[in-house]
């Protein structure tokens, strides 16, 4: 029993970390191990060497923090839901909070290990589940497939199903590169990247293309000689999968065949490759053409959407012309209609800092932190469709990832 307490102990943080990511596909639970990272701060500086480790750890966070949350505040003041700005840009700060206590609490390189081990095997387990819904219908807890999506756990929030398991990919690859045999590696990554395509979410795929393009420059690093044949399979198992997904998923066949629409070249066939997003696109430029300094205000983008979209705007005859697109769906497009040209130096600034920071970091430790920060570089690729970047989803998984990126800091 007391071998228990102490193991519970030194290892509550990693779990709770692990809880984070398997709550992502139920709603608002991602909120509790979060909350509870926030909340915990004030005990975690009680001890004198947390505190030391804050500090050094506050340079790295609390300027780049400010480039995200600065021009979240800014934008309230004029904002067109000035309360709904205000109080998200409140509610922000537990980001901080959270990530600051990852840091610290996560800095022992066998939590990170534990973090990366459990992750892998759940990324892998939502893979298998997709695939058991596209088989039989159901998943394997009796979950029904979506009419429009695959979503396995996801359910509802089917879109975030084939993207999350993308942009978290980087964790499962990079352990099974360092910890699995070769044929593991590829084992996981074909899994990861079929359940990916079958999900039919082609922000997911753009964003899976990303890390197999990096995977397959990394395996030619002499430090991975040991599995250098797997450099070849990549590209050759990448082409198997697709063509075995292509032919298992009529889902697949809908959505490659709508985006090869955009081939003909017309403003309408582009429109629908898209799935309709060229309209929110000008609306977003609209809105920042206006509003150039602070923007519309974080999350008044559907309230601001109604005055700036066209006459005959689908989204808002959608919605029966109570409220337009939820968010811009590009992440530079939603930060210059959200919070204007503040915060779009905020971004340019963030991805400075970020980068001076990738740059002075030691070999070993850019090692340890490169999972993190290939997840972040997906998530942010400018040139996709994104989740609402200031939404609690997202903004949730970024600084989660931030606080693991810093946790990798050494002390020595």
């Amino acid at each position: 029993m007391q071998t228990l307490l102490i193991r519970l102990k030194n290892e509550w943080p990693a779990w709770l970390l692990i809880a984070f990511f398997a709550s992502l596909p139920f709603g608002r639970w991602p909120e509790v191990p979060l909350s509870l990272f926030a909340l915990s701060l004030p005990l975690v500086l009680r001890i004198p060497e947390n505190r030391v480790r804050a500090k050094r750890i506050s340079a790295f966070l609390i300027p780049l923090f400010l480039c995200f949350w600065l021009p979240m505040v800014l934008s309230s003041f004029d904002s067109f839901l000035p309360e709904k700005s205000t109080l998200r840009s409140l509610a922000a700060l537990r980001y901080l909070a959270a990530a600051f206590s990852i840091s610290i609490l996560l800095h022992q390189a066998s939590a990170q290990w534990r973090v990366l081990r459990w992750s892998s095997f759940l990324l892998i387990f939502w893979a298998v589940d997709g695939f058991v819904q596209l088989w039989l219908g159901t998943d394997l807890f009796g979950i029904a497939m979506n009419p429009d999506r695959l979503n396995a756990l996801f359910m509802r929030q089917y879109q975030f199903y084939g993207p999350t398991m993308a942009m978290l990919s980087p964790l499962l690859l990079e352990y099974a590169r360092r910890r699995w045999p070769s044929w593991a590696w590829i084992a996981s990554f074909s899994v990861v990247l079929g359940a990916v395509m079958i999900a039919g979410m082609r922000s997911g795929w753009l964003i899976m293309g990303l890390a197999t393009a990096v995977y397959f420059l990394l395996m030619l690093n002499r430090e991975n000689r040991q599995i250098r044949f797997a450099t070849l399979a990549i590209p050759l198992f990448a082409f198997g999968v697709i063509i075995a997904v292509y032919l298992a998923s009529p889902l697949l066949h809908s959505r490659i065949e709508q985006s090869l629409t955009a081939l003909e070249g017309t403003g309408a066939a582009v429109d629908f490759a898209s799935s309709e997003r060229l309209p929110i696109f000008n609306t977003a430029l609209a809105m920042y053409r206006t509003h150039p300094v602070n923007g519309v205000g974080v999350r008044a983008f559907p309230r601001a959407y109604l005055d700036y979209a066209a006459p005959d705007d689908v989204h808002v005859a959608k919605s029966g012309g109570t409220r337009g697109a939820l968010h811009a769906h590009n992440v530079v497009l939603e930060v210059m209609a959200d919070t204007g040209t503040i915060g779009l130096a905020g971004l340019l600034c963030g991805f400075l800092l970020a980068l001076r920071a990738w740059q002075r970091m030691r070999p070993a430790q850019s090692q340890d932190a490169f999972p993190y920060v290939l997840a972040l570089v997906l998530i942010l690729f400018p040139v996709n469709s994104h989740f609402a970047i200031f939404g609690t989803y997202l903004s949730s998984l970024i600084w989660v990832l931030v606080g693991l990126w810093a946790a990798t800091y050494r002390d020595d």
